[in-house]
């Protein structure tokens, strides 16, 4: 995945250099919100392997005024049914 998307850093739910640490984070914030938001997991594509950070993606900026650009690697998002 390839997206670029901006955000307000000081937005951000939480940063960790481990990613399946807050891959974690992620699962549990998005238990805690009943699976209602689409949060997003972002590396900053000039370091990508620093930290990454997790936010949710209602908080995207529609431009790069006062926001980071950053690269898309994961979405976690309401379970589809299957089937």
């Amino acid at each position: 995945m390839e997206e670029t998307v901006f955000f307000n850093l000081g937005n951000a739910i939480a940063s960790n250099f481990d990613t399946k640490e807050l891959e974690r984070t992620a699962q549990i914030e998005h238990m805690k919100r009943n699976g209602l938001s689409r949060l997003v997991i972002v590396t900053d594509p000039n370091k990508p392997e620093e930290e990454h950070i997790l936010f949710d993606l209602s908080d995207k900026k529609l431009s790069a005024e006062n926001a980071t650009a950053f690269k898309v690697t994961k979405i976690i998002e309401k379970d589809k049914p299957e089937g």
